[in-house]
């Protein structure tokens, strides 16, 4: 055999190698984050839905800074806990690295801050800046750039709010868990839809789980 072949196999050899590590960088991830949101979704979606509750009732009667906060809240923990730590949580493979990173998300601070969430979800294949409410606006610049910044405002100015306010800030909630929550949750497997739980899979045969999956 040549020196060429051999160099050849070497190079074959390494770039199967790579391709394997590789790919099994990615199921740890995305076991990592199955296992972060089957065990945590639950108990954060309730609190998620209990913010919505009460943004909607506080709109409803003329309260509309206090629905604005609410639905803001509903918003970052839906950020925080439901896509960036556990995208993280499985990206980096460590509670240090997602801590950090969840920490800044949502908060509005600089530019950076408002790029971590869309360039997480496109390595997952979501794209949240396609998103867009019924008015035509996008879903994460008018979350970002309009109602993030109201809230602080009512929070720390006294600044006033609009029933318009209120109506948008639930729209936002609402859309980024329906169009992107629930988007990464079908692409990780879990049956929210059928099943109303983080913390169970429904599974029909085809399922790698090879049934019904449970987190305690």
């Amino acid at each position: 055999m040549s020196d060429w072949d051999d160099d050849y196999d070497d190079y074959a050899r390494d770039a199967a190698m790579a391709e394997l590590a590789q790919q099994a960088l990615r199921d740890r991830s995305i076991e990592g984050t199955r296992f972060y949101l089957g065990t945590y979704g639950d108990a954060v979606d309730e609190r998620i839905s209990s913010s919505l509750v009460r943004a909607l009732e506080l709109q409803n009667a003329g309260y509309h800074e206090a629905a604005v906060v609410f639905a803001s809240t509903a918003i970052e923990l839906s950020v925080r806990f439901l896509l960036v730590r556990p995208l993280v949580q499985g990206a980096f493979l460590s509670d240090e690295w997602a801590e950090i990173l969840a920490s800044r998300i949502g908060t509005g601070r600089t530019q950076e801050d408002r790029k971590i969430l869309p360039v997480l979800l496109k390595q997952w294949h979501v794209d949240i800046d396609s998103v867009c409410l019924a008015s035509g606006g996008k879903l994460w610049d008018v979350i970002t750039k309009h109602l993030l910044p109201k809230r602080n405002r009512v929070v720390h100015a006294g600044e006033s709010a609009s029933c318009e306010d209120a109506l948008l800030g639930i729209e936002c909630a609402e859309l980024l868990r329906e169009r992107v929550v629930h988007v990464i949750a079908g692409g990780l497997g879990f049956t929210l839809k059928r099943t109303g739980k983080w913390c169970r899979i429904h599974g029909e045969g085809q399922s790698e789980f090879g049934g019904d999956h449970q987190w305690s």
